[in-house]
């Protein structure tokens, strides 16, 4: 019986935490701006990376983008911090990034009076890299501030 018990209130816990964790959030594509200057989307933004094909476990991203289109990303891995930057450029509402080893796209969402950035990533091996970001600091002055 108290066997049942423990395992009753285990569940009941669980239950409860998983109910409290907010998913990855997917913007309905019809909430979807434009993204007309590097202004809209300057700032840092951060969340979770999840890959095609998929694997069992997801990165954090930390995305840090500013007024002229410079940015800087790293990804958080078991194995350790992949870290990157460049200059994006602006077409079809997107910022994008393209180099020899693959490239970047972001869109930007209004979902629910929340700013989501979208950040779709592939790499000359054809492996694509989804995140879903939110803005956590608005504006950044400083170039010398590195994820």
């Amino acid at each position: 019986m108290k066997r049942i018990l423990i395992g009753l209130s285990l569940l009941s816990v669980l239950l409860f935490v998983s109910a409290c964790i907010k998913p990855n959030p997917t913007p309905d594509p019809k909430s979807q701006v434009p993204i007309a200057s590097f202004q809209s989307i300057a700032g840092k933004w951060e969340g979770l990376m999840s890959r095609d094909p998929p694997t069992p476990r997801e990165d954090w991203v930390r995305l840090y983008v500013w007024e002229d289109g410079d940015y800087e990303f790293a990804s958080y891995r078991e194995q350790g911090v992949f870290k990157g930057k460049g200059k994006m450029m602006l077409s079809g509402g997107q910022a994008m990034d393209r180099t020899p080893d693959g490239g970047a796209t972001l869109t930007l969402f209004i979902d629910d009076g929340k700013r989501i950035l979208r950040a779709v990533g592939v790499t000359k091996n054809g492996l694509e890299y989804t995140a879903y970001l939110t803005q956590s600091m608005a504006i950044i002055d400083n170039k010398e501030k590195q994820p």
